[in-house]
């Protein structure tokens, strides 16, 4: 959760373009609506602008169930998100966007932080009983390792998403910064980040609009400033 980059968007990085683009307080699309978008400062797109958390679950869907997810998993983990993001404070479909840059939705996701942070929202003492294991992974597993990412759980240590929110509160880029490092550590520029990775917060607001995961590859690069 905090100190490595997610494996699944290394496997996505392609040749990048080597247009600069200008600094600003606003996102600057890329391509289209559905294209990534670069975000500076403390901008975070507005709660109108996700998509809803049936239409981000469905959208990725056919990524859980081609690395291994089965319909019960799904079914499981849609629900654990709902109930734990609920108690959280937070519209499930943030809880949703930061599972996907965590784990990709894999249920038997591998531990990151050498083997320290583990579960689908990859979190410090969280259980590791379906790393790198086969599919399915039990129902109490994928409801525990989402409970340990969103309100905490026993075991688990470091930041989860309810903490966040207590400390940054509606302000949804800086609960997503918080819950990768840890802390917030320059409110007004969300890439700043001591620990973990200054994309996050960008690619979890591009989730969130439900941009083409396979061209986030241009957000690692200098076409948005990193």
């Amino acid at each position: 959760m905090h100190h490595e980059l997610l494996a699944a968007s290394t496997l996505l990085l392609g040749i990048l373009t080597g247009v600069q683009a200008a600094p600003s307080t606003s996102p600057t699309t890329l391509e289209s609506r559905t294209s990534p978008q670069c975000w500076y400062g403390s901008a975070f797109p507005a709660n109108s602008s996700w998509l809803s958390f049936d239409a981000l679950f469905e959208q990725w869907r056919p990524q859980f169930v081609a690395q291994g997810d089965t319909d019960d998993e799904l079914r499981i983990m849609k629900d654990a998100l709902q109930t734990y993001s609920e108690q959280a404070g937070v519209n499930p479909v943030l809880t949703t966007a930061m599972m996907i840059q965590e784990s990709v939705g894999n249920t038997c996701r591998v531990c990151g932080d050498n083997g320290a942070s583990c579960g689908l929202l990859q979190v410090r003492g969280a259980p590791n009983d379906c790393a790198n294991k086969p599919h399915p992974c039990p129902e109490s597993s994928i409801r525990k390792a989402i409970q340990c990412g969103t309100v905490g759980c026993d075991g688990a240590y470091g930041t989860n998403i309810k903490n966040c929110v207590a400390s940054e509160g509606n302000n949804w880029g800086a609960v997503a910064r918080c819950y990768n490092t840890g802390s917030v550590t320059d409110p007004s520029d969300l890439r700043v980040a001591q620990w973990g990775d200054p994309r996050y917060v960008q690619l979890v607001a591009n989730i969130l609009l439900g941009a083409d995961y396979s061209k986030l590859d241009e957000l690692g690069g200098i076409l948005c400033g990193f």
